[in-house]
């Protein structure tokens, strides 16, 4: 298991747990100026808006990224409450991803912390079981209705 990584701003803490990561580059994509893999600090919260950083890592897959506020986030009048339950989709020739109220439990039972989002393996290859560590697209997994080639 990798180290629990921590970068702090004011207003946030961003936290990265690269044993669950998937690599989908979500964060990279949305927030180029905060994720950055080519530098040494390749999280820099402080390089947006509290609300900007907490809506990019609300979309990562996996749950590898996660924040906590210095105070919370003001409640917006009209927005839906979150229903109970959980969705799971499969992605195109990558990993179930899970969001909403689930638990995961290994061999022996014993609740593995998922925080509301995980991306479990489908290669079966992955290092990390259930969770997809990217392996998939090393070994060049296909879902059944994406042809080959």
């Amino acid at each position: 298991m990798k180290r629990l990584q921590s970068y702090g701003a004011p207003g946030i803490t961003v936290t990265f747990d690269p044993s669950v990561c998937i690599h989908s580059a979500v964060c990279l994509r949305t927030l180029p100026a905060v994720f950055d893999v080519r530098q040494r600090r390749w999280v820099r919260p402080e390089a947006a808006t509290v609300d900007q950083v907490a809506a990019a890592v609300d979309l990562c897959p996996s749950g590898a990224l996660r924040y906590t506020r210095e105070t919370p986030a003001v409640p917006v009048e009209g927005a839906e409450e979150p229903q109970p339950g959980a969705t799971i989709e499969l992605s195109r020739n990558g990993p179930l991803l899970l969001q909403g109220t689930f638990r995961v439990l290994d061999e022996d039972g014993v609740v593995i912390p998922t925080a509301g989002r995980a991306a479990l393996c489908r290669c079966g290859g992955t290092g990390n079981q259930p969770f997809c560590d990217g392996t998939h697209k090393a070994v060049g997994f296909h879902s059944r209705r994406d042809p080959v080639g």
